[in-house]
């Protein structure tokens, strides 16, 4: 896999080719096309139609702000880039081009103020925050100024929006939708209560095994579960109906016993040095030797709707020592198009018209930045992966 080997700060600096275009030699794909239980199954095989050699990757910009203080989230929007810092309960905008702009909200409970910001995600010419000290969405103009805000009813931990414009909040909620749904994902809207996303179990695999290794994110016309250790990803319509199973032929990477421990002790350490009571502590270190069997090193998932591609972070948990950041790539009907190795640890990454907005990770100092990188996947390579799958649907059909 190729290196970067330099980084460019605050645009308007010159592109950087990271990857240089070889000839395009697509891998003959190896998948196949199943159905389990009357849904449709896709199998792709570990190696993606695109080699290292037939993406081209150019770094745009890079913002480094010294006014963030923890980053989490990062959203793209039609004007501007949403940088949700929650520690400083703020909301951070910077400009497509790379520019760093003003910061939205202040901790506080009145309007416009935060409690405890989870997420903020632009919606048109608003954002929809999520506030877990509120327990409510707010809505607000992209230069702050409050609109309105609903009340949950219960606490929030993530959301998003679908195309359609319906509001999906993970949490805990006391109308309890959770047995109704088998998992936290309820639609959520002005003068109702939560309700159920879907009726299909959201149980974790058996190889996870404790560990919470899976999440809900946008997909084109609905929304995907990402199992993150396998992976498959589970594709629903905006109903909620299951529709397309996805599975990529990558390995579980479990925990070794030598690994375990120094996370054990790593995380001893740093809840002693926050003053943590010592029965909290015990109970903290059993919880996660239990949950420590498997790393969780897929995900989040992200969508790009216009280029019609989405994408899969690949890294080393944070709890395993981090590690540098790998993209994997997949075509909107589901077929594993490319794969890609950033330098550097991430937080967290958007994508929107071909570019990938992504909060990096100094890993020696843990400063947060924002970069942009421009991915370019050769036109044909999607012809391609239509073609494999139809062919792959008519071979599953024939029964070959």
């Amino acid at each position: 896999m190729n290196a970067f080997s330099h980084r460019i700060f605050l645009s308007p600096l010159p592109i950087l080719l990271l990857f240089l275009p070889g000839c395009t030699q697509s891998s003959p794909w190896g998948g196949s096309v199943g159905t389990e239980d009357g849904i449709e199954s896709i199998f792709n095989p570990g190696t993606p139609l695109l080699g290292d050699d037939d993406v081209v990757v150019s770094t745009l910009w890079d913002v480094r702000e010294g006014s963030w203080v923890d980053p989490t989230r990062v959203h793209a929007g039609a004007e501007s880039i949403t940088v949700v810092d929650p520690p400083a309960n703020q909301i951070h905008l910077a400009s497509l081009n790379g520019e760093a702009g003003r910061s939205l909200g202040r901790p506080g409970g009145g309007p416009g103020e935060f409690l405890r910001l989870l997420d903020a995600i632009p919606e048109g010419d608003s954002l929809v925050v999520l506030d877990a000290g509120k327990g409510s969405v707010q809505y607000l103009t992209r230069d702050g100024r409050y609109l309105s805000s609903l009340h949950l009813d219960g606490q929030p931990w993530a959301g998003f929006r679908m195309e359609d414009g319906t509001l999906l909040v993970k949490g805990e909620f006391l109308s309890d939708p959770t047995e109704e749904s088998f998992g936290d994902w309820v639609r959520v809207g002005e003068g109702s209560e939560p309700v159920a996303f879907t009726d299909v179990a959201l149980d974790p695999l058996p190889e996870e095994r404790g560990a919470v290794c899976s999440d809900l994110s946008p997909w084109f016309a609905g929304a995907a579960r990402l199992r993150f250790t396998k992976p498959e990803i589970q594709m629903f319509d905006r109903s909620g109906s299951l529709m397309t199973r996805i599975r990529i032929d990558l390995p579980v990477e479990e925990v070794t016993e030598e690994e375990r421990r120094t996370a054990l002790d790593e995380l001893e350490r740093r809840l002693e040095t926050r003053g943590v009571p010592a029965p909290f502590i015990e109970q903290s270190l059993v919880t996660m030797e239990e949950r420590w069997r498997v790393k969780c090193r897929l995900g989040p998932l992200r969508i790009d709707r216009t280029k019609k591609f989405a994408a899969f972070l690949e890294q080393n948990p944070d709890d395993f020592g981090s590690g540098s950041a790998t993209l994997h790539f997949l075509s909107e009907e589901g077929v594993y198009l490319a794969r890609i190795a950033f330098p550097t640890p991430w937080r967290d990454f958007a994508m929107a018209d071909g570019v990938v907005y992504a909060l990096t990770r100094e890993p020696d100092t843990d400063l947060i930045s924002l970069e942009a990188f421009r991915i370019d996947l050769p036109e044909s390579v999607f012809d391609e992966a239509a073609d494999v799958l139809e062919e792959a649907r008519k071979s599953g059909a024939n029964g070959s």
